[in-house]
């Protein structure tokens, strides 16, 4: 009996089965006809007429269909039932993602740390490999993965070892000590690591203690034990005493070398006691190597030698030689302890250097100098006398005041004026004697002015560069004075001039002689030129030329004389050639050529007069 299976009206119709039962329903249902529709009985049936009736299908056709339709649905369901199945298998068979060794979870396996370890190893330097061994130092004996993981160890230990290994060859033994005891103390080749530490901490505080003995040779200024140490270094079969080693430690010994003997020259000048030989001292000793073990001795010596100088300077202001003060004292190096003293002095001199011009504004800065030294300076009490004398001063010079400003103006007519108001000063008054100073000295001026326009007229002439012109403007120089502050400047001015005249009145001369002399005519080029008199401008180069055309004349005299020695002498006749060649006297130009050929043969004439007198 077969047995029925219901099925989901929704499922059928997506499928579009149609069972007998809808089928049926379908083909009896009647046309609705809502209630208050008037229709009439013609459209009632117009309406059925236009409704059509599907024909009933055969019996045996309809359940055939019904067939198929099942196994279309049953086929449907086995094919999403496999799907899932297949889904399932693919979820479950799937690899996981790999681990993030980066950032590794707390919750990670130990193979996966391993292998984080392994790949963070891989670069093969300290770093990585340091962090490689962290990663599984802490396992213990009864850990599954202890085995590989101490193989990986005693790996990634040995890398380590190789690196400190190079840096021993490098002579480094403290980044050695530091790599090496970066091992683990869970790796196998831990003990093989402290065991390499301790021989290279021996080796480390011998070449230490070495260092010692060598410096305190340089100290002691022993040499010989110095240069023994540094022999015996070069035999040293340890890493550290590498050949840039051994050669810094002898470029020390010499500049140590250096720096003693350029003490010992600078003590050598100091012992002279003289400003020049200080001095010189000072600066030698300043280039002495600042890390040199001698150094502070020098620094001393030089402090020493420094308040010599300034004693010196006191001695030169007493004797109001301001300017050699600062010539004295500006020699003091900076980094000495009498610099800031030395400074002191140097503003003592410089305002009175300045207020030796007597007027006011120099005055106040003199005054303004004395002021920067401080009340503790050794020289406070001298300064203070000085500025008290300039202050008095002051105040005379103020009666000054309207001629020293209308001098101020530099021009002729205004120091007319300035020396008139200075006049008025009465002959008893305490600035009397400065303004009779000053009214000489403006005189002065008023003439430098007159000299200065003479000199610029005169320029303006000789700048056109005739002879006329120049001659007019050397009149003019020439009306300068002996005795006047110009008067120098005006006879170089002439002296200039004068030369720029005789140029152009021999240089005519001179290219006519050299015109001969490129003809050939040298006797008339020697004669023309030796026109120029002594003293001109162009002598000089009119003596030059003269004798080398003098030389080429001698030449072409000479030269036929000394070819014929040279033939006799071919010839193998030497004390002919040698009497021919004596005839060019020691004046002419080809002397030096003769003596040298007669030189020769007369070696020759012996070598052969030795080799006719030897015995058979």
């Amino acid at each position: 009996m077969t047995e029925r299976v219901s099925v989901p009206k929704k499922l059928l119709q997506r499928f579009n089965i149609q069972t007998p039962l809808l089928t049926r329903q379908r083909r009896g249902r009647k046309l609705f006809i809502p209630p208050g529709n008037r229709h009439t009985q013609k459209d009632i049936q117009k309406q059925r007429e236009n409704t059509t009736t599907p024909p009933p299908l055969p019996k045996r056709q309809n359940r055939m269909g019904s067939r198929l339709r099942w196994l279309l649905l049953w086929s449907s369901i086995v094919s999403f039932l496999g799907m899932c199945v297949v889904s399932g298998v693919l979820l479950l068979t799937k690899l996981p993602p790999p681990i993030d060794c980066k950032s590794i979870p707390p919750l990670a396996s130990d193979g996966d740390r391993l292998y984080c370890a392994q790949l963070a190893a891989q670069p093969g330097n300290l770093d990585s490999l340091v962090a490689a061994i962290k990663l599984v130092e802490h396992w213990t004996a009864e850990h599954a993965l202890y085995p590989e993981a101490q193989r990986r160890l005693k790996e990634w230990s040995s890398a380590i070892l190789g690196l400190a290994n190079q840096k021993i060859k490098q002579g480094n033994y403290l980044d050695a000590i530091k790599i090496a005891q970066r091992i683990s103390l869970t790796s196998p080749l831990y003990p093989e690591a402290q065991a390499a530490i301790a021989t290279w901490q021996e080796q480390w505080q011998k070449v230490q203690e070495t260092t010692r003995q060598f410096k305190n040779a340089l100290l002691k200024q022993n040499w010989q034990q110095a240069s023994a140490i540094v022999g015996s270094l070069s035999e040293s079969e340890q890493p550290y005493w590498s050949a840039p080693r051994i050669q810094a430690l002898m470029q020390q010994m010499a500049a140590e070398k250096l720096a003693w003997q350029q003490l010992e020259d600078a003590r050598n000048l100091a012992k002279m006691n003289r400003l020049p030989q200080l001095e010189e001292a000072i600066q030698m000793v300043s280039k002495i190597n600042p890390n040199s073990y001698i150094k502070a001795t020098a620094q001393r010596e030089q402090t020493r030698w420094s308040r010599t100088l300034v004693q010196m300077a006191a001695i030169n202001y007493k004797n109001q030689d301001f300017l050699g003060v600062l010539k004295v004292l500006q020699r003091i190096p900076t980094n000495t302890s009498l610099y800031q003293e030395a400074q002191d002095w140097i503003r003592l001199a410089r305002a009175s250097q300045t207020a030796r011009n007597k007027n006011i504004l120099t005055l106040l800065d003199a005054i303004a100098y004395v002021s920067q030294i401080q009340p503790d300076s050794p020289i406070k009490a001298l300064a203070s006398s000085q500025a008290t004398l300039w202050e008095s001063q002051l105040r005379g010079y103020t009666y000054l005041q309207i001629a020293q400003l209308t001098a101020s103006l530099e021009q002729r007519m205004a120091l007319a004026y300035a020396i008139d108001y200075a006049q008025k000063v009465a002959p008893k008054h305490p600035q009397r004697l400065f303004a009779q100073t000053l009214i000489a000295q403006w005189r002065k001026e008023t003439q430098l002015i007159e000299d200065r326009n003479k000199l610029i007229e005169a320029q303006k002439l000789a700048d056109r560069g005739r002879i006329e012109q120049l001659k007019r403007a050397v009149e003019l120089a020439s009306t300068i004075k002996p005795g006047q502050i110009l008067r120098r400047d005006a006879q170089s001015a002439v002296a200039k001039w004068t030369r720029q005249i005789q140029t152009i009145e021999d240089q005519p001369i001179l290219e006519l002689s050299q015109t001969f002399a490129q003809q050939q005519d040298f006797t008339a080029a020697i004669s023309t030129a030796g026109r120029i008199r002594p003293g001109r401008a162009l002598y000089a180069e009119a003596q030059r030329v003269i004798a080398l055309w003098v030389a080429q004349i001698q030449t072409a005299q000479d030269r036929p004389i000394l070819e014929a020695a040279t033939a006799l002498a071919y010839q193998g006749r030497f004390d002919a050639a040698i009497a021919t060649a004596s005839q060019i006297p020691p004046e002419r130009a080809l002397y030096q050529q003769a003596q040298a050929a007669i030189a020769e043969w007369n070696l020759q004439n012996e070598a052969i007069r030795s080799e006719v007198l030897a015995p058979q």
